[in-house]
């Protein structure tokens, strides 16, 4: 008896709930915010080949030691300095029938000041790295510019709504239901627009070696507002 009450009890409720979200209007949102990048993440990458294991190893294990040394020096919090992976193979020479060791490594650096980017990553290659696999830019404060995003969502939301009701001679109630379309993990996308990175003071040309642009932060969300009559 008691499984039949409350079967009754969840099937009344899912017809008021889709009764509920088949009245009233029902639109979606979308927030967006430009914002210039403050941080840049670099990653490196370290590549060495030697004839024997212990060879390649201690080769590779030079160079990343004066990389973290180096960046030490630079005043880069350990933070913001991460090995993201590591790579030993073998692979052997057919045409002298011999092995080649082989050893890949890379480190991402998070640099708070982007106008350093040039400077760091001048050393970085002096030092021995083999090149930059990836420059990506973002926010120290993006929790705050996502929420910025939202907000401006859910008016967009709520804007739309409103001409809805106008044209149909009715008014825009509460909102009944609200869900958010955008994954909080949301990656903002750069849109490119050129901006002058100078080298050092030393430089005897000003060029431009950085293109920074802004970063389009986006929020979209779905809202269900009620009718008023």
């Amino acid at each position: 008896m008691k499984k039949l009450i409350l079967a009754c009890t969840l099937l009344f409720t899912m017809i008021a709930v889709a009764q509920e979200q088949s009245t009233g209007i029902s639109v979606n949102g979308e927030g967006t915010v430009k914002v210039i990048p403050d941080e840049v993440l670099i990653q490196v990458n370290v590549n060495q080949e030697a004839k024997t294991a212990k060879e390649v190893k201690a080769n590779t294990d030079q160079v990343i030691d004066a990389v973290l040394k180096y960046l030490a020096n630079q005043k880069i919090k350990e933070k913001h300095i991460q090995t993201e992976y590591i790579r030993l193979s073998k692979t052997y020479k057919y045409d002298n029938k011999t092995y080649v060791f082989t050893a890949n490594q890379s480190v991402s650096i998070l640099l708070t000041d982007i106008s350093k980017y040039d400077e760091i990553t001048q050393g970085l290659l002096e030092l021995g790295i083999n090149g930059i696999n990836s420059v990506n830019f973002q926010s120290s404060e993006i929790e705050k510019y996502e929420a910025e995003a939202r907000l401006k969502a859910i008016a967009n939301a709520k804007e739309k709504a409103e001409e809805y009701a106008e044209a149909l001679v009715i008014k825009v109630g509460v909102p009944t239901l609200i869900s958010e379309n955008s994954s909080s993990n949301y990656s903002p996308t750069p849109v490119y627009r050129a901006m002058e990175m100078k080298q050092s003071n030393t430089s005897s040309s000003n060029q431009q070696t950085l293109a920074v642009g802004e970063m389009e932060i986006k929020a979209q969300v779905h809202v269900n507002f009620s009718i008023i009559h």
